[in-house]
């Protein structure tokens, strides 16, 4: 019983950690994985994180793609991975990704001020051009992660679970 109090505990304690901290899973579509940030950021700190969780912010394909990352995550302004700022007027998608599809909102991209970072969701789903200092969600898009790295990243976890009995079975 005592054990599984134990264990118990330690899960709780790391779902309170998770969802405490503003944690929420990732939703699966079309393959890939996709989340808000953790917080409001500038473009290059949305990017950041984006790199850190094993992906970069959203690579939009198509209207479909779009419509469905609006109705999950819509908000007024939504950073996405698409830049000119490498080659002014050279939009690219942060994930090397080709350029297929685009939805700029009526003269933009425009550069004004020095705007090298796109937005989502300016004037309905359009999107703007920004100079990336601005504050706002962005939304990551990672691949799923293949079964061994799944179990590499699963095994101390249960290895810390493992300690904790052991060591409550000495207690």
């Amino acid at each position: 019983m005592k054990r599984l109090f134990s264990i118990m505990l330690v899960l709780g304690v790391c779902l309170f950690a998770l969802v405490g901290n503003g944690w929420s899973a990732p939703i699966l579509y079309n393959g890939h994985y996709y989340e808000l940030t953790s917080s409001t950021g500038t473009w290059g700190w949305c990017e950041n994180e984006a790199v850190l969780k094993g992906g970069h912010l959203v690579t939009i394909n198509d209207s479909t793609e779009e419509s469905w990352l609006q109705s999950q995550f819509g908000r007024s302004y939504l950073w996405i991975g698409f830049t000119d700022q490498a080659t002014e007027g050279t939009w690219v998608w942060i994930s090397s990704e080709p350029v297929t599809y685009t939805n700029w909102a009526g003269g933009e991209p425009n550069n004004a001020g020095g705007e090298d970072y796109a937005v989502m969701n300016w004037s309905g789903i359009k999107w703007n051009d920004l100079n990336g200092s601005q504050c706002y969600y962005g939304i990551i898009e990672t691949a799923p992660v293949p079964l061994p790295s799944a179990l590499l990243l699963f095994a101390p976890g249960l290895a810390g679970i493992a300690a904790l009995r052991r060591k409550f079975r000495h207690s």
